[in-house]
């Protein structure tokens, strides 16, 4: 899946930039409500005051066409192979629904039953009274071990009917079986069928059960979706997301990743509506001969997991094309949008095309769908043959949308279909590997999408988006390691982060960089022909690419995935030689705390290093393997050393360490001529001298040092790290005295590249980002001629109708609002209600929330919480904006604790949005009070859901407060010094 409010497949929900990865979303209410006039004043009085209350509390509460492929038979373990997590004596027992034990006490089910096809019959119906859905499954299976159960998922729904059918190995005609009893475990998501008799091992056993169910806004399981049309009536479909453990709120299923099998889906739906599934349809008959209704039957599938199985039942419009093989691809959109799915259909052919080639293995379907909803709670998800997508990841108007807007539509679209081949071809075998899927996705995306637009720089922008993302959650205890046991169901979503998605795809850059592209290649076309239709682990993995190179992959690799957090590598110079050291990075060591997760290899890894030494001969590089065991001493000329650069490339996922003689040499060459390093070592170069200083291996004024260099620095990605190290020091010093300092720094070091840059709409993609970026952080500095530049080109835009520049609208949008007043927010208000490019409609709800009126950033927040002209799955969207806003923190914070209990209603079952409303209010704190109230509030308010970012979030606080102990003074006497003083250019 894709997470960001830009993050791609599942994508994570701890960007709010990306599979949103790529962003978090949730629920909406979109019912219409007709109210007596007594009530409707009712309700106005009690949302004003709610803004009220709410606005005290800030001020006063806080101190200071293939045929389908034959299904492989399953790779299931035997029961005897599964975690053992069976409660231990004194622990609480999971009980059934009538109080008794349950019959089997692992998350896991028992492998002793295995299915091998379902036939699935989905009955949706949208009359506003009903909203429910019924249907039949006939799930046929074979028995392994003999066995008296019959064990599989279901979650929220009411089983109706059952029956049990067997047929001996030796054949024979079907005949019934009886149920003794029934029992249903609701904590372990499990329904049980006792039989009459014993079932023997390779029996054929058909279990056909009815069910009914809910339709209803939950962004989980079959669920109600809804859009309006331009003239404002409102438009409902049912859609579907599974992964991770969805399926089961759909229909009754064995929902483990590793227990495959072959579809059939039929769907009853309206004439004026059309169903999807992952195969193309076979036929459509009256249903019943009843009232108009037809039943749609789709062909078979392929083997495959739950997790992917998808259908929809709408009544959209479609564009459609053909790849270079054959394949069908369409993209299916509400009418008034379907337009704007034209770049997305492209794109979509475009990486299909290069995709085939790339893996060696033609795309398996015969068709492939996109498919825009309205209501999503990730960035997209990837089921096989009917991609899912935010409406803002999959629609584009180049008319209105910008080349940020362009080229996140493009990175989600490649994401989501390299999962066709890394997680759907070949999966996963359990939870714990889940990197294979996303870490592989996050990285071949790039290919991807640069196969599409070489424009975009992508390979440029990995450093930055992806392994400075995953380093930066990765150097704390509340990380974990890549692979990770699962033991509980609650866990899973927790689990779609960017230690995932980010650090695996890292660690593959990083493999295929050390063992040379075209081996690496090889080795992953070999994995994917293994293990098409099948299951891996990791090992598998690292077992076929070590046949590929004399490198024993899985001997340097374990210590990668097997362990959290990665090293810093010290480069100290002795005489002639230099002394190469590793030791373990860590933020806020707190020896107090036992940490989580235990180390194998005792922090310590094998490192693919490479560095560069300046001599007054040149530049030159190599390529070292420093060992677990041992570190590594090489020869160099003391004399005609320059400087020494360590993961010269960025290829590597650690940092470096320098004596201090070194730093100050890398920061002269940088004054000097930053050109001698790429753009995406010195990004390196900052970010590693701001994190050791955060971590008090360097000073904090070496690391400012360092950024003087900026005022001659012309490319986005050192700007945009740099730009992160200062705001993360401003963050700490907001309401200090040296604030003002601090941002007359900032802005004077942007003196030139705004100057060089302006407002103007031209030049290459990267240029593009860099305008925005350095605009931006002038308006958020107070940069009065930018201020007023922005004010006038939206004043412009407000009155006089000014076109406004695509890459600029955020930027101008921010000066209107923000330093504007009633008319402006309420201006885009109105734009924001009646937008129809979901793109732009994004961009005027961040820009709401950028007021300094704290009762507008109030009624933004309930308008969010009701979901009605903001949809649930923007939350996150607004309670991240606000709290980053000055006058929003607070008020963000008071909002989630009051309505925590609604969220859980709310988002329990797309749980990666709840780690997001946890992570953006309160990991910004930096006091003692902050500190113990968000502790106690969370123990009082404990949900599974949220524990890991509830830690995360505790962990940075300390941090924060840490830091300012530690630096404030140093900092503040920096600033001060004259030395270091700028032009005020505000």
């Amino acid at each position: 899946m894709s997470d960001d409010v830009e993050d791609v497949s599942f994508l994570p929900g701890d960007n709010l930039h990306r599979k949103a990865v790529y962003e978090p979303s949730v629920k909406q209410k979109c019912r219409q409500l007709v109210l007596g006039q007594g009530r409707a004043t009712a309700i106005v009085v009690g949302i004003g005051i709610f803004i009220l209350v709410i606005t005290l509390i800030a001020a006063f509460a806080r101190p200071g066409s293939q045929p389908p492929q034959p299904c492989v038979q399953p790779q299931v373990a035997p029961t005897t192979d599964l975690p053992q997590v069976s409660p231990k004596p004194n622990e609480t027992k999971y009980l059934a629904t009538d109080g008794e034990v349950f019959p089997w006490q692992q998350i896991r089910l028992p492998r002793s039953v295995i299915p091998m096809e379902y036939d699935i019959l989905i009955h949706p119906d949208f009359l506003p009274e009903r909203k429910t859905f019924k249907g039949s499954v006939k799930i046929k299976t074979v028995i392994m071990e003999k066995t008296e159960m019959i064990i599989f998922h279901v979650k929220h729904l009411t089983i109706t009917n059952v029956s049990v059918q067997i047929q001996h190995k030796d054949g024979g005609m079907l005949r019934n079986c009886d149920v003794k009893m029934q029992l249903k475990c609701t904590d372990l998501q499990m329904y049980v069928l006792k039989m009459a008799e014993t079932l023997m091992e390779e029996t054929k056993v058909t279990v056909t059960l009815e069910f009914d169910g809910m339709l209803v806004k939950k962004l989980s399981g079959f669920y109600l979706s809804s859009y309006k049309t331009p003239d404002g009536e409102v438009k409902y479909l049912g859609t579907t997301q599974f992964e991770s453990t969805g399926a089961r709120e759909a229909f009754p299923c064995f929902d483990e990743p590793d227990m495959k099998a072959k579809f059939t889906m039929s769907i009853v739906r309206d004439q004026n509506q059309i169903s999807l599934s992952n195969m193309p349809r076979l036929t459509s008959t009256p249903y019943n001969k009843s009232n108009g209704l037809i039943v749609d039957k789709f062909q078979q599938s392929v083997g495959m997991s739950t997790y992917l199985v998808a259908f929809i039942v709408c009544d959209y419009d479609r564009v459609n094309g053909t790849t270079e093989q054959g394949t069908k691809v369409s993209v299916y959109a509400p009418p008034h949008q379907i337009s704007q799915a034209n770049f997305a259909l492209d794109t979509a052919i475009k990486v299909l095309n290069f995709y085939n080639k790339l893996f060696g293995i033609k795309y398996p379907l015969p068709k492939q769908d996109l498919v825009a909803i309205p209501d999503f709670a990730a960035g997209a998800m990837e089921n096989w043959g009917l991609i899912t997508y935010r409406l803002t990841t999959i629609l584009y108007d180049p008319e209105v949308s910008s080349a940020r807007d362009r080229q996140y539509v493009a990175i989600v679209i490649a994401h989501e279909l390299a999962h066709q081949w890394f997680g759907n071809l070949v999966t996963l075998k359990w939870w714990n590997d889940l990197w294979l899927n996303e870490g592989f996705a996050s990285f071949v995306e790039y290919l991807g999408a640069n196969e599409t637009d070489p424009s975009f720089s992508m390979m440029d922008q990995f450093v930055l988006n992806d392994l400075m993302r995953a380093m930066s959650r990765d150097c704390v205890q509340s990380s974990h390691p890549i692979t990770v046991d699962v033991k509980d169901p609650a866990q899973i979503d927790e689990l779609f982060d960017a230690i995932s998605y980010s650090k695996g795809a890292s660690l593959i850059r990083m493999l295929s960089n050390f063992m040379g592209k075209e081996k690496f290649q090889d080795g992953i076309k070999k994995y994917l022909n293994t293990y098409k239709y099948g299951n891996a682990r990791t090992e598998d993995l690292w077992d076929i690419l070590t046949s590929f190179t004399q490198i024993n992959v899985s001997t340097t690799m374990d210590t990668w995935t097997q362990q959290m957090g990665y090293p810093v590598v010290t480069m100290n110079r002795s005489g002639e030689f230099v002394q190469v050291t590793q030791e373990r990075f860590l933020l806020g060591l707190d020896v107090k705390k036992k940490e989580k997760y235990s180390s194998p290899f005792n922090y310590k890894w094998n490192i693919p290093f490479r560095y560069a030494v300046a001599k007054t001969s040149g530049i030159s590089d190599q390529l070292i393997n420093i060992h677990i065991d041992s570190g590594v001493k090489f020869q160099a000329d003391h004399d005609q050393v320059k400087w020494m650069k360590g993961n010269y490339g960025m290829y590597g996922y650690y940092r470096v360490n320098y004596e201090e003689s070194n730093w100050r040499a890398l920061i002269k060459q940088l004054t000097d001529n930053h050109t001698v390093f790429s753009a995406a070592d010195r990004a390196g170069l900052i970010d590693d001298v701001c994190y050791l200083a955060r971590a008090k291996k360097v000073s904090q004024t070496l690391a400012l040092d360092m950024t003087k260099y900026l005022q001659k620095e012309q490319d986005y990605l050192p700007w945009s790290v740099a730009l992160d190290c200062l705001n993360y020091i401003g963050e700490r010093l907001r309401n200090k005295a040296v604030y003002d300092k601090l941002q007359k720094y900032t802005v004077g070091l942007m003196g030139q590249v705004l100057a060089r840059l302006g407002w103007k709409e031209n030049g290459p993609q990267l240029d593009k980002f860099l305008r925005s970026l350095v605009i931006n952080q002038a308006l958020a500095f107070g940069h009065k001629p930018t201020i007023e530049k922005g004010k006038n080109m939206f004043e412009n835009w407000m009155y006089r109708h000014d076109k406004v520049n695509v890459n600029l609208k955020s930027v101008i949008y921010r000066a209107g609002v923000q330093y504007g007043g009633l008319p402006e927010w309420d201006f885009i208000w109105q734009k924001y209600l009646h937008a129809q490019v979901p793109t732009e409609k994004e961009k005027l709800l961040v820009t709401l929330c950028r007021t300094q009126d704290t009762n507008h950033l109030a009624r933004l927040l309930e308008e969010a919480a009701k979901g009605e002209n903001i949809r649930h799955q923007d939350l996150t969207t607004v309670v991240g904006i606000v709290s980053i806003n000055t006058n929003g923190q607070i008020l963000a914070w008071r909002f989630v604790q009051q309505n925590w209990n609604n969220f859980l209603k709310w988002f329990g079952s797309a749980s990666f949005i709840l780690p997001s409303l946890v992570k953006s209010t309160t990991s910004s704190f930096s006091t003692e009070f902050d500190y113990e109230e968000v502790s106690a509030f969370f123990k009082s308010h404990e949900s599974k859901a949220v524990n890991m970012s509830v830690e995360a979030s505790l962990e940075s606080i300390r941090m924060n407060i840490d830091w300012l102990e530690d630096n404030e003074d140093m900092v503040t006497s920096w600033l001060n010094n004259p030395k270091n003083s700028l032009p005020d250019n505000r």
